[in-house]
């Protein structure tokens, strides 16, 4: 309060106390009111020139009033206007009576201060009574005395017992003020350190307490319930009985915890780092289950029956929970859709609109919320619109988590005003705090301390907690709990108390407290009486109405698409990145022959090198590119579904809408790629099969992402992790490193091993090799000649020979011609047996019946010379066979390039389609074995290309050698390239099954 605005109401009390003639019962009013706002220096100082205005003459003090009037009005507000008209009215009823003139100043001055009538009349009613029965019928008074029924209508009541005398509290609703009236005093009680006096009316602020030697304390927060009640449709009890928690290491966390709290009240969670503060909000809240006592909420069970207490929690945790790219009324208008599925959009957008108004940030509310590094909206702001995201919803219980931390005590001070504006409209608030100034103290009506370890230690009004500190620590001054001049609490003393060191022999302060734990809350149990609550038996209000998972699944995908789409950086790099790394790489590798003649030629794509490169690196930037777009996406949400989860929404919609946008990148990003690489690669007419396995790839990748993202706590880990993913993959995609040149313990001589099995990289670097080989223009009328020419050479150059080799080694061990050695007489003979027998399956018109008898016990020179007979067919049947597709490729080729037009055709369709590097590789024509023999089994090296796989392992096994051109399933042979697309997607699928379950966290036993 500036000089100007003191010597003004100076002024006006001067004025109305010379109206009908001035008196000691008003000088008393005014040095009252003067000694409460200013020191005793100042006070004497202005009683002086308020004497001193009293005794000079004024010819129309009304007119000077109304004039000084619009002068405060620019500098006071509302509160400040009511209590200089509380002190006038005061003034002018000091005689006990109001004359018209009188009247008409206090009138005029209201209506100059913009007070409505309503305000000004109950002031004047309650200022000008002569006893509590005058204020009968007025709802906004609340009466306080011993009697246990209210003996007047219409008028609130509260019981105390041993109240000495009956006490009236007003309440101005518009500007949340409360006036407490004592009407005759027979005992000296006290309203914070000072004495009441009967027919003086106190401000009764936040925290304040009423207080006598016998009587109970009236508290502030008891005064606000009493009249908050009646408004209360439904009441809501709060129950925490006996809560014992320990941990994993068996080390107990909390200790015989007991909570008692009903509707209407906001409750402070206090104490030293290693309390147990967040372990007791998180059991309260519903997180953690405790392993000895149970919460109640109106009878009910929350850890039992959480389902029917859906939506009555919320929580609020200390750091923020807001999509960063979305706006403040996006964050809310988001949450409103979530809520409220009946809702039509235009209601939720109007619930915003009020939201934001309550909360102060209707202006901002186009301002994109901004994280730590690029701001937008202040501190304050965000902790308001964290509050506002539960606020929307107005849940019973709300739980707040440090809601003060890092702000300006003004801010602070916002969020706490309004906290307490919602336990005044009925609910319950628990506020974990930690430091809070004497102001914001004294607006809790209860708190809870716990002392390291889990102990609690109190439980009970704020500014009593000093006071019962002090006394059990004998101090001199124990019978206050706020200083006697300024009023103020300071919460750091009961701490101090708490937390005092013993002191060495030199007086400096040890390791050791003086008092312990154990001691502080066996003071508490002898000590500290808990509150009475009547537990309520219906079930807690819910005005929750959350949307089917169909129409969750859309409104998750709106809010993260939104987000996403506000983010320009992020939009940037992963739609610019795929074109980028496929201008760099296909650029890089488009390998042009150098001719010595002209220097130069046209690019030839047959002639490129780098082919089988191009096709495997682009499949770890496709497994690149969905592990890096998905990696982050979950942990960056994990706040908020832990906000989210108070409201049981789909797990399974959430999960599905980042697949569903994760896909949507990896489509657009693999279009893009394969469009620019094949092009400036000269690729003609793969682009589908190119996308379909690299768009395969990449939402494989993206699954993997995810899980890495909802497995692991820290970005830091994840984005290490990236590298250690790819690796593998890169290791065992299947050219870097041969299959057959790995660790014997791992390889697999003729198949995959299963490390390559589960190479997502594998499966697509082989698909796009076999089809880009089998399936371009040029190859894929003349691969089935091919195939068969190459198959039945081999049997002839290399399978039927070794077979032979087996056969004549046996028969001159069994003639004597070679001296027995029986260890490979036996093994021989089974590799004869294995063999025969699959050719038998694949060979329908020549059959050998004797495979049986190729074992030790019953070959004899009969049976070799039946097998020699049959491998002597076999072999002019492969002859035949070969001769045959042979004629029948020349004459293709006879008929179809017989022009020089038609066969410059050919040639440009070689040039175009056909790649030397990669059929090389296909075919495997540098290897230097074509046949080995392997555990009883010859095993192919030739041209693995041109043959299928062996299919007498059973109708699941589709294990194959690398580069086969079809795989054996469920009894029937299938196209390489659609096979393995399928074992991506099921690949996928798989670990979109351990994303939902949360396997690998699981397994991992990592811990929120």
């Amino acid at each position: 309060m500036n000089k100007q605005v003191l010597d003004a109401i100076v002024t006006l009390l001067a004025q109305v106390s010379r109206l009908d003639g001035f008196n000691e019962s008003e000088y008393e009013i005014v040095r009252k009111f003067l000694h409460e706002h200013l020191s005793d220096e100042r006070a004497k100082e202005y009683l002086d020139i308020f004497t001193r205005l009293v005794e000079e003459e004024e010819e129309d003090s009304i007119a000077e009033a109304e004039k000084l009037c619009h002068e405060l009005n620019k500098q006071m507000n509302l509160r400040q206007k009511l209590i200089v008209l509380l002190r006038l009215l005061e003034v002018v009823f000091a005689d006990q009576s109001l004359t018209r003139l009188e009247e008409d100043f206090v009138s005029t001055v209201a209506k100059s201060f913009n007070i409505d009538d309503e305000k000004f009349n109950a002031l004047k009613l309650f200022v000008g009574s002569k006893s509590p029965r005058g204020l009968a019928g007025e709802s906004n008074v609340l009466l306080v005395d011993a009697e246990v029924a209210n003996n007047l209508p219409g008028m609130r009541h509260l019981q105390k017992a041993d109240l000495p005398f009956p006490l009236a509290v007003l309440r101005l609703a518009g500007a949340d003020m409360y006036f407490l009236r004592p009407f005759e005093v027979n005992e000296t009680i006290f309203l914070n350190s000072d004495s009441l006096r009967a027919g003086h009316i106190y401000a009764f602020s936040v925290g304040s307490v009423i207080k006598g030697e016998k009587m109970d304390p009236v508290y502030y927060s008891e005064v606000v319930s009493a009249f908050m009640k009646e408004g209360n449709e439904k009441k809501i009890t709060f129950e925490a009985r006996n809560i014992n928690l320990f941990f994993q290491s068996g080390k107990q966390g909390l200790h015989n915890v007991n909570v008692r709290e009903e509707g209407g009240r906001m409750v402070a969670l206090m104490g030293g780092s290693g309390a147990g503060k967040s372990t007791l909000m998180n059991v309260l809240n519903g997180n953690i289950t405790p392993q000895q006592g149970e919460v109640l909420i109106n009878g009910i069970n929350l850890h039992k029956e959480a389902q029917t207490l859906k939506g009555v929690i919320g929580y609020v945790p200390q750091d923020d929970l807001l999509m960063e790219d979305l706006t403040v009324s996006q964050n809310l208008l988001y949450a409103a859709r979530l809520c409220f599925s009946e809702n039509k959009e235009s209601q939720n957008e109007e619930l915003v609109n009020r939201t934001l108004k309550s909360l102060g940030l209707f202006e901002v509310r186009d301002l994109k919320v901004g994280n730590v590094l690029q701001k937008t909206i202040s501190g304050g702001q965000r902790k308001r619109l964290n509050i506002g995201l539960e606020l929307l919803r107005e849940p019973s219980v709300m739980f707040m988590d440090e809601p003060t931390s890092g702000l300006s005590s003004r801010d602070s001070e916002n969020i706490l005003d309004l906290l307490r504006e919602l336990s005044i409209s009925g609910k319950l608030i628990f506020v974990v705090i930690h430091q809070p100034s004497s102001e914001l103290f004294k607006m809790f009506d209860r708190l809870i301390i716990l002392d390291v370890g889990g102990y609690q230690i109190y439980y009970g009004n704020p500014v009593e907690a000093v006071i019962y500190f002090k006394t059990l620590d004998d101090q001199i001054n124990q019978e206050h709990g706020a200083c006697e001049l300024c009023g103020n609490v300071n919460p750091e003393q009961i701490f101090n108390i708490i937390e005092h060191k013993v002191v060495d022999e030199f007086g400096m302060p040890t390791a050791q407290r003086k008092t312990s734990p154990e001691t502080w809350n066996k003071f508490f149990q002898k000590h500290i009486i808990l509150p009475e609550v009547k537990t309520e038996t219906g079930k807690p209000e819910n005005s929750l109405s959350i949307p089917n998972k169909l129409k969750q699944f859309f409104i998750f995908t709106g809010r993260d698409l939104l987000s996403k789409a506000n983010n320009k950086q992020y939009l940037a790099i992963n739609l610019l990145q795929a074109p980028l790394l496929a201008l760099l790489l296909s650029i890089i590798l488009r390998y042009d022959k150098i001719n010595e003649l002209t220097a130069h030629e046209d690019y030839r794509f047959c002639e490129n090198m780098n082919l089988p490169s191009f096709i495997f690196i682009s499949v770890i930037i496709s497994l690149f590119m969905g592990l890096v777009v998905s990696a982050e996406e979950i942990i960056r949400d994990v706040k908020m579904l832990k906000r989210e989860a108070f409201l049981n929404l789909s797990r399974s919609s959430y999960l599905l809408s980042k697949v569903f946008i994760m896909f949507g990148f990896s489509l657009m990003q693999t279009c893009m790629y394969v469009l620019i690489s094949t092009y400036v690669m000269g690729i003609e007419d793969m682009d589908l099969r190119y996308w379909i396995a690299l768009f395969s790839c990449s939402c494989f990748a993206n699954m993997l992402g995810l899980n890495v993202s909802t497995t692991f706590n820290s970005a830091i880990t994840i984005y290490i992790l990236i590298p250690i993913l790819l690796i593998p993959q890169l290791v065992l995609g299947g050219i870097v490193v041969k299959f057959d040149e790995i660790n014997p313990h791992f390889a697999k001589q003729g198949k995959v091993p299963f490390v390559g099995e589960i190479m997502a990289a594998r499966w697509a670097f082989e698909a796009i090799c076999v089809t880009q080989f089998m399936d371009n223009a040029y190859e894929r009328e003349l691969y089935p000649f091919e195939r068969d020419l190459e198959n039945a050479d081999f049997k002839n150059t290399y399978f039927i020979p070794a077979l032979r080799s087996k056969l004549n080694g046996c028969m001159s061990m069994l003639n004597g011609t070679e001296k027995l050695n029986t260890q490979i007489y036996v093994k021989d003979l089974a590799v004869l047996q294995a063999e025969i027998s699959k050719e038998n399956r694949w060979n329908k018109s020549i059959k050998f019946q004797g495979t049986d008898r190729l074992v030790s016990e019953k070959f004899n020179e009969r049976i070799g010379k039946e097998l020699e007979a049959y491998l002597d067919k076999l072999e002019h049947y492969n002859t035949q066979l070969s001769n045959t597709e042979r004629k029948r490729k020349d004459n293709f080729v006879a008929t179809h390039y017989n022009t020089d037009t038609l066969r410059a055709h050919n040639e440009h369709m070689r040039v175009s389609h056909h790649n030397e590097r990669l059929a090389d590789m296909v075919a495997d024509r540098k290897t230097g074995v074509s046949i080995i023999e392997y555990k009883g089994k010859l095993i192919r090296n030739y041209k693995p290309i041109f043959f299928a796989p062996d299919n007498a392992s059973g109708l699941l096994d589709f294990n194959a050698h690398f580069f086969a051109p079809c795989k054996y399933f469920l009894g029937r042979y299938w196209p390489t390239f659609g096979f393995n697309m399928c074992v991506i997607w099921s690949m996928t699928f798989v670990l979109y099954i351990t994303l939902y379950f949360r396997t690998f966290r699981k397994l991992l036993r990592i811990k929120k």
